[in-house]
């Protein structure tokens, strides 16, 4: 099923909406195919984390998934709720959605201004969406204003500001040499635009307007965002995730050599905190 947003104008910086539709339009047909957090093991480890929320959420009756895109999380949870709504501002992107589940309503439209009653749902979710705004701040309001009290709010792939500004900094050191896990790295983040304009001929000046928090801020700040989102009326907590050169250390050693490391970062915080690539935000609405 799928309808469009029609209400009161959203406040919303229109240049960020138009860059996004246009990028994401591009890459809609490849998406699932060359984004990493397809990945079974990815896709594993955030049903997990999904079935851990539904259980803790008042109810099971509705998700609302904002900026679902082709349907990621929507997948993943269809079986655990009665209802799921996703908005995305991309038709492209939409028209990618499995519908076949039949419990999937997808609105067109954007996440600023939601057309939904207070206290409507039970769970809502935005996974790698909050880095394509161009404040995150009105979206954290809305979602604790259509969450039931004791609603869950799962944000997840977030950049982690502290990491971010390392790489960015390690890319312009007067060393010659750098281990090749940093490397890649930089290879990976500071090139991006390049390899997106090669790739899938994306223009680097709407990628930059799409995903404003990465090419102006360089992410987020943990303290900063658990206060932010404290201040719409939630009790959060941040997770530091995906630390440099895990993917190495699970397909190069062992999954259980990943984990160790993980384990042995995390004992290190905060000091480690900018080692970690990416914040999972939880919250709980009061």
């Amino acid at each position: 099923m799928s309808d469009s947003l029609s209400g009161g104008a959203p406040a919303v910086d229109v240049r960020v909406i138009e860059a996004n539709q246009r990028v994401h339009s591009q890459l809609a047909t490849q998406y699932n195919e060359t984004e990493p957090h397809f990945r079974p093991e990815n896709k594993a480890k955030v049903r997990r984390r999904l079935e851990s929320i539904a259980t803790a959420a008042p109810g099971r009756d509705r998700l609302l998934d904002l900026g679902c895109g082709t349907g990621f999380l929507l997948d993943l949870a269809h079986d655990l709720f009665t209802r799921l709504d996703g908005v995305d501002a991309t038709r492209a992107m939409l028209d990618r959605v499995d519908l076949s589940p039949g419990n999937i309503v997808l609105h067109e439209g954007v996440v600023e201004h939601l057309p939904f009653e207070d206290a409507t749902f039970d769970v809502v979710t935005a996974y790698s969406f909050l880095d394509h705004l161009a404040d995150h701040r009105p979206v954290l309001a809305e979602a604790s204003r259509v969450l039931k009290p004791g609603g869950k709010l799962y944000v997840d792939l977030i950049p982690n500001r502290s990491f971010w500004r390392g790489i960015f900094d390690a890319s312009e050191s007067s060393r010659s040499e750098l281990d090749p896990i940093v490397e890649r790295e930089i290879h990976e983040l500071v090139n991006h635009e390049a390899k997106l304009q090669e790739q899938f001929g994306i223009d680097p000046v709407d990628w930059r307007f799409a995903e404003p928090a990465k090419s102006e801020g360089k992410g987020f700040d943990a303290a900063t965002l658990r206060q932010e989102t404290d201040q719409c009326g939630f009790d959060s907590d941040i997770r530091f995730e995906w630390y440099l050169g895990q993917a190495v250390a699970m397909h190069g050693t062992s999954m259980e050599a990943a984990e160790l490391i993980d384990a042995h970062l995390r004992r290190l915080l905060p000091v480690s905190a900018h080692l970690f690539k990416y914040l999972v935000l939880t919250a709980t609405k009061r």
